[in-house]
C-alpha cells in the first residue's frame, strides 16, 4: 500500500513538473525605428523590440527619438515624441477558470501582441510663440490660484 503511494506520489510530482506554461510577450515596432519606448514610465528599449508582460490591462506608452538630419560637421536635429496608450486582452486560456487547466496541461501557450506606432516629429516653435505661451499658462495659473 505505501509502496502503491509513493509510485502515485511520484507519477503526479512528474506530471505536474511536465505542466506548461504561459508565455506573453510585445513586439513594439516604430516609425523611426530605433525610438526609446516607455511603458507605464519604465524604459524597455530601442525599437523594433520584444518584451515581457505579466498581466492584460492598459499600458501607458511613450516613445521618443531624435534623429540627425543634417550632416556629421553640421548636425541639425529633429525631435520625434508619442504619449498614447494600448490595451492588452486575455487570450481564451487566460480567463478564470480556464487559466488553472491550461497551466496544468503539459503545453506551453504563446500570448503574442505586436504593435506598431508612427511617431509624429515634434513642431518647433518660433521663441516668440514659445514665450507667447508660457506667459498665457502663467497667467492661467496665477487665475487658479486661491489666496490664503
Amino acid at each position: 500500500m505505501i509502496k502503491r503511494f509513493a509510485i502515485l506520489s511520484v507519477a503526479a510530482v512528474a506530471l505536474l513538473g511536465m505542466s506548461g506554461c504561459v508565455e506573453r510577450s510585445i513586439t513594439i515596432v516604430t516609425d523611426p525605428p530605433g525610438s526609446v519606448v516607455y511603458l507605464n514610465d519604465v524604459e524597455k528599449g530601442s525599437t523594433p523590440l520584444t518584451t515581457s508582460f505579466e498581466w492584460y490591462g492598459t499600458y501607458g506608452i511613450r516613445i521618443r527619438a531624435k534623429k540627425n538630419i543634417g550632416t556629421a560637421t553640421d548636425p541639425k536635429y529633429q525631435y520625434y515624441y508619442l504619449h498614447t496608450h494600448r490595451t492588452t486582452t486575455r487570450p481564451w486560456f487566460q480567463y478564470y477558470g480556464l487559466d488553472l487547466f491550461a497551466s496544468l496541461l503539459p503545453i506551453e501557450f504563446k500570448d503574442h501582441k505586436i504593435w506598431a506606432f508612427v511617431v509624429p516629429p515634434v513642431k518647433k516653435l518660433p521663441k516668440q510663440q514659445l514665450i507667447k505661451n508660457a506667459q498665457q499658462m502663467r497667467a492661467r495659473l496665477n487665475a487658479n490660484v486661491k489666496p490664503r
